[in-house]
């Protein structure tokens, strides 16, 4: 146990995030010292604050994106706070130019993740500006220093960014590696029925959701820098395991399908699917031994030799046609060689990974594409026109910057009113806990609360005990540096120590520590609810209002999953264009499953049609599974002519989810499918499995203990797992329909 904590801390130690602070912390400690040694501390206090308002704007990603967004930060700081402090004596300049600041600032976070963060930055500054006023020319001074700060920790940032970026990236891949393990444990608990099927396909969902952000974050790392020159040797491996753990990803969805239909055919009969779900589970540890081997940058430990286990497959199969005998176990027996084929492809994207580790792979052609690296990157558009469009109340940025510019004029009319001290520390929480949904505004109040109480309970109980100053300034920058860690992964860790930074930096001002304390839970108390308050009771933004859209976004992926798999099969050609549809499709259900669980810890009284909306949820997970594995069996099972019975059926399902698009978007349905040409294409396509089957017969009729032939097995495997792959997309396609036509019915009514 004591081991493992000590692990942790290690992990922790060396994790980028604890660099990272590191490093801001270093850039905020170091003028504070000159300052104190020159006897300049405020001016030197503005290149502090500086570095806090624009380190920020650093996140994950390439070099130029880092540095824009540190310069751009830098900007919007330097020009809110002139401004800000320029106004702040005259009330009747002050409330309109806080109103336009506000409300300008929080409104380019329309521009994704980068963009909110630099918008963090700004308001930051409005809030920071009240806390040391300025007159007369030391404004612009201020101003000046404050770029200094920007512009010191862009240097900071350029020169630690080769070792942040090599210990992000092996993070990222660590967590990655994580959790694909326990993506595929999960995978084969539910084969076997064990747990409850409905928690296990929520944690599915939620994991999925997880993965899909992890999967984005390592193509910002490993894809965006150096295009033109290539990949260095260390890149090229990372690249190499990040590409087989996609890989790994898909073949663990393919299979869902094949798992309910073994849970089934196999409910009395466990012993026969044992030894392949032991593969499994250990097909997961391992990639969890990577992870562990990654994270802690130690050796892998021994080779393990999956063949053993392979050949117990083997002999199981062998065991379960003698024990059943054919025919009656046919199905049974196709369905575990299946599964048996898909663990050992599961082998082989896990060795080419061990390869890597042993420093045996050298594959010299992996990145060096850049243009087709680059399509795998969402790139994000910064085209002003978003801005126009974004510029009406059905946008939830454009909501979230109205009720942000209210919140914090009130809270600032309120600090006016009531003389209070701090004024500045309730609209720094307004700041902090608001958010564009309601879940997430209600989410970061609690752990804003919580992590300030305890917080200062802590820091209470040290003031308590001891009164030396050198302490407290020791614990103030060790606080400061455990809050920067935690500010971005654990939001209440990271309150309780951005509270006991700011007890013991102003308890190094004024001796009276308790004073400090008071209004640090006082004011933390009022900017919470009016910022929970404001998010309620103005212009909310419900998760039911935009769920449709998503649900939209999802079933246009598909679509375009599906004429990818469907293009692949005939042209045999256009991998990257279905690797990149494929990707396109992971992310939005993964978008959709946030979407529904943020939806499901709103208010019941928004939870409008929850329950179809989960049986939407559930169908198209299980759509997109399916189609997984259909993709993956296709490519790499390439037939030499595709039968007019696929194509027909696979425009039937495609006509399905057109049809679902159209009723979601109220337009007539257009387009209908022959019943009976669609019976008779799945007939079809039983009758070339039944063909097979009798020659198959035949055989066993003059020798009844005739192996079967290596190819006749192959194209028994094929004719089974497509026939009932199409008749299951067809029905989930079906489903769907249903689904959103019911969904759409509700709502009229």
């Amino acid at each position: 146990m004591i081991k493992n904590y000590y692990q942790q801390l290690l992990n922790f130690l060396k994790s980028p995030d604890f660099l990272k602070s590191i490093i801001v912390t270093f850039g905020i400690v170091l003028p504070l010292i000159i300052g104190i040694q020159i006897d300049q501390i405020s001016y030197l206090l503005s290149v502090s604050i500086g570095v806090f308002l624009t380190s920020g704007s650093d996140v994950p990603g390439s070099r130029k994106h880092k540095s824009i967004g540190i310069l751009i930060a830098t900007l919007i700081a330097v020009l809110t706070t002139i401004a800000i402090t320029y106004v702040a004596p005259n009330p009747y300049l002050l409330v309109p130019t806080m109103s336009l600041l506000i409300f300008g600032i929080s409104f380019i976070s329309v521009y994704g993740f980068r963009a909110s963060l630099i918008s963090f930055s700004g308001l930051l500054a409005i809030v920071l500006s009240f806390a040391h006023p300025q007159v007369g020319q030391e404004i612009l001074i201020q101003g000046l220093f404050i770029a200094i700060g920007g512009f010191w920790y862009l240097f900071l940032s350029a020169i630690f960014h080769p070792l942040l970026q090599k210990r992000q990236i092996n993070k990222e891949l660590s967590s990655c590696l994580q959790f694909t393990a326990q993506y595929i444990r999960i995978r084969g608990n539910l084969a076997i029925g064990e747990g409850k099927a409905e928690e296990l396909k929520k944690e599915l969902f939620e994991l999925q959701t997880t993965i899909n952000a992890t999967h984005e974050t390592l193509r910002e790392l490993l894809l965006t820098e150096r295009q033109s020159s290539g990949f260095s040797n260390y890149k090229r491996k990372q690249l190499l395991i990040f590409i087989e753990l996609i890989d790994i990803l898909e073949l663990s969805m393919a299979n869902p399908a094949n798992y309910e239909k073994i849970n089934s055919l196999f409910l009395e009969k466990p012993h026969y699917v044992r030894p392949f779900i032991d593969l499994v589970f250990q097909l997961s540890d391992r990639l969890d031994q990577m992870a562990i081997a990654m994270l802690e940058n130690k050796k892998l430990s021994h080779k393990i030799d999956f063949n053993i286990l392979i050949q117990l497959c083997e002999k199981t199969i062998q065991t379960y046609k003698n024990d059943i005998g054919l025919p009656e176990a046919r199905e049974g027996a196709l369905l575990l060689r299946n599964l048996l084929e898909y663990e050992e492809n599961q082998i082989q994207k896990i060795d080419s990974i061990e390869r890597v580790f042993y420093d045996l792979e050298n594959r010299k052609n992996i990145g060096i594409r850049s243009k087709e690296g680059k399509q795998f990157i969402t790139q994000q558009d910064y085209d002003l026109n978003i801005l126009s469009e974004n510029f009406s109340f059905k946008s939830p940025i454009l909501k979230h910057s109205a009720r942000l510019t209210i919140a914090m004029l009130l809270a600032y009319t309120i600090g006016t009113l009531f003389s209070l001290q701090n004024t500045y520390w309730i609209l720094l929480t307004i700041v902090v806990i608001m958010r564009p949904g309601y879940t997430l505004t209600k989410e970061r109040s609690k752990h804003r609360l919580y992590g300030t109480l305890i917080g200062a309970s802590i820091a209470s109980i040290i003031v308590l005990i001891n009164q030396n100053t050198y302490l407290f300034a020791f614990l103030a920058i060790v606080s400061l540096t455990l809050a920067l860690s935690f500010i971005q992964k654990n939001y209440k860790t990271a309150s309780v120590f951005i509270t006991t930074s700011i007890v013991f930096i102003y308890t190094l001002i004024n001796p009276d520590a308790f004073e400090v304390i008071q209004y640090r839970v006082v004011d933390t108390i009022i900017g919470a609810a009016i910022a929970f308050g404001a998010g309620t009771l103005l212009w909310p933004t419900w998760e039911s209002e935009s769920i449709q859209n998503t649900i939209l976004k999802v079933l246009r992926a598909n679509r375009k999953y599906l004429a990818q798999i469907d293009r692949y099969y005939h042209e045999n050609s256009g991998l990257t264009d279905y690797k990149l549809a494929r990707k396109e499709a992971f992310l939005e259900m993964g978008n959709l499953n946030a979407a529904f669980q943020r939806l499901s810890q709103e208010p019941k009284s928004q939870q409008h049609h929850v329950g179809k909306i989960n049986e939407i949820v559930s169908i198209n997970q299980t759509l997109l599974a399916a189609m997984a594995s259909l993709g993956t069996y296709l490519i790499n099972h390439k037939e030499n002519e595709v039968s007019k019975d696929f194509e027909f059926i696979i425009k039937t399902i495609d006509l399905n989810l057109k049809q679902a698009i159209q009723r979601l978007l109220k337009k007539d349905q257009t387009g209908s499918i022959s019943e009976d040409e669609l019976e008779l294409a799945h007939q079809h396509l039983e009758e070339r499995f039944e063909s097979l089957v009798s020659i198959r017969n035949q055989e066993l009729a003059f020798k009844k203990t005739k192996p079967i032939d290596p190819q006749l097995r192959k194209r028994l495997q094929s004719t089974r797992l497509i026939s009932d792959q199409m008749k299951w997309l067809v029905t989930i396609s079906g489903n769907i329909k249903k689904v959103i036509e019911s969904l759409e019915s509700d709502l009229v009514k």
